[in-house]
């Protein structure tokens, strides 16, 4: 064992590091995958018909009841924290991307520039939707870099945070399905190359998914679901599903080449069935290569996994690293900066607890030794002793008296403290409902009020984070100053005190 990994697991030991596993939701089925032990681990639960539709959460109840069935049947080899940490992979909900060109600007500005552009391309309004962006290509020859964008509805995103929040999942991420599959092909594919662009032709149970993915990463998505295709037919023969393959493959070929100048000479099939039939039928109307999309994972996968393992490739990825897009409407690094502050608190709930369990252990210990040389010279009192001698054995007398002060003291002190995990645990949770990111918490005693630094999106979510704090019996003497709330670069920076109760 190096000393990355041994580190790694007294850090996780610790809790100072925490798993990160996928979770896909879609309209039929939630599944969770994780690495662990060099292979991916997988389970899913499904679904009754009606609880999302068509994008939205027809069904609050039953989708978090079923988030809890699941959370209950994540074994103990991922870990046993009471809250799972996930990045979140939409499979069949739509998310809207799109990618476009800047000129290369100063970093300074380049914020700003991106933020004016997804203005202009998103299919949303902003007010009422989550966008994010992360770079995919920076081109110094032709002086432009390339955003992959993400669009995605702001109502559905925060119910699902809520139901994710109640089921006992924190979702540090939410991506679309086809981001997660592109990174499970971009990691894991066999043979993959970023110098090629190529077509992946997607068939699954709900329908088709053509993908273009240029340099590694998703270029454009087109999906048609087997509802039209169907249309009004009683069941889809071959001829009709073969005739919508070559109508949408020649639709999106002719998008591609109008876009971008690198040839595109290669479909690659993502099929648990009919890949030699469909195969055929491709290569028989288009002059392009046909082969079988193929994973290094040194496991089989088959179709249904390749969204939420993609997702956990991402859980594999160190937070700080992790530069892909997030539709929560928050950073994946601002989220890996807020759980950073939880676990650092975590870890030394249990540190302390447990060195003065070690200093006790270590203190009873040294005084059953010294009480069983007191006794040794006690026996030997009898004999004649030098004045030398006499000094040693009232000096180590004076040393056993002083440890059995310590062993004393350290023993009321650890009967004294009180467990302070529901109050963080509560304080969390209030945090993660409201969108607050902490920035400063200083505690001094429990007789002095707490002072709490954050920012939040928006006025109106500080006030409910205050309001959630007052209504909460464990929290006392409350105080907001509305003069406390300034406008910062992530919306509003506020303080805020508040006690514990007794």
């Amino acid at each position: 064992m190096n000393l990355k990994n041994a580190l790694t697991k007294i850090l996780s030991f610790l809790r100072v590091q925490s798993k990160i596993g996928g979770l896909e939701i879609s309209d039929s089925a939630v599944r969770f995958a994780y690495f662990a032990g060099g292979s991916l681990k997988t389970l899913s639960l499904r679904l009754p018909t009606g609880i999302i539709e068509n994008g939205e959460i027809k069904n609050y109840g039953l989708l978090v009841e079923a988030l809890q069935k699941l959370r209950g049947l994540i074994p103990a080899d991922f870990g046993n924290k009471k809250i799972i940490d996930v990045i979140v992979t939409l499979g069949s909900v739509r998310i809207y991307t799109q990618v476009f060109s800047l000129p290369l600007v100063e970093e300074k500005d380049l914020k700003e520039a991106i933020q004016l552009n997804i203005k202009m391309v998103s299919p949303l309004d902003l007010s009422q939707a989550y966008a994010g962006w992360q770079l995919i290509n920076q081109n110094k020859n032709e002086l432009k870099i390339e955003i992959l964008s993400a669009f995605a509805q702001k109502a559905f995103v925060d119910m699902l945070r809520n139901a994710l929040n109640e089921a006992g999942f924190f979702a540090i991420a939410v991506e679309s399905g086809g981001l997660s599959f592109t990174r499970l092909i971009r990691e894991h594919g066999l043979n993959f190359r970023t110098d090629k662009p190529f077509l992946v032709l997607s068939i699954d149970d709900r329908g088709l998914r053509f993908m273009v993915i240029r340099l590694g990463y998703l270029h454009f998505e087109y999906f048609q679901s087997w509802k039209d295709i169907q249309g009004d037919e009683k069941e889809i023969s071959w001829e009709n599903f073969e005739e919508e393959i070559k109508r949408n493959l020649h639709q999106v070929l002719n998008f591609y080449g109008s876009h971008w100048p690198e040839p595109l000479t290669e479909v690659v099939i993502a099929s648990s069935t009919l890949v030699n039939e469909i195969s055929k039928a491709i290569s028989e109307n288009f002059s392009v290569n046909v082969s079988e999309l193929r994973f290094n994972l040194g496991q089989p996968l088959q179709r249904e996994w390749y969204e939420v393992a993609g997702s956990a490739v991402r859980g594999e990825t160190p937070r700080e690293e992790d530069e892909d897009i997030n539709l929560f409407g928050m950073t994946v690094q601002e989220e890996f900066y807020q759980q950073r502050i939880m676990d650092f608190v975590g870890f030394w709930r249990i540190l302390i607890p447990s060195s003065l369990a070690i200093l006790v252990v270590f203190l009873f210990i040294t005084r059953l030794f010294l009480g069983s040389m007191s006794k040794s010279l006690e026996s030997q009192s009898s004999l004649r002793l030098n004045p030398q001698q006499a000094a040693e054995i009232a000096s180590i007398s004076s040393k056993i008296k002083e440890f059995n002060k310590s062993v004393s003291l350290l023993s009321k002190i650890q009967g004294s403290m009180k467990p302070k995990t529901d109050i963080i645990d509560k304080l969390t949770l209030m945090m993660n409902i409201n969108g607050i990111v902490a920035n400063r918490v200083y505690f001094q005693s429990e007789e002095q009020p707490i002072d709490f630094s954050g920012e939040a999106e928006s006025q109106e979510k500080i006030l409910s984070f205050k309001n959630a704090l007052s209504q909460n019996p464990a929290f006392t003497s409350v105080n907001l100053n509305l003069s406390d709330i300034k406008q910062s670069e992530r919306g509003f920076s506020f303080t805020i005190t508040f006690s514990l109760k007794r």
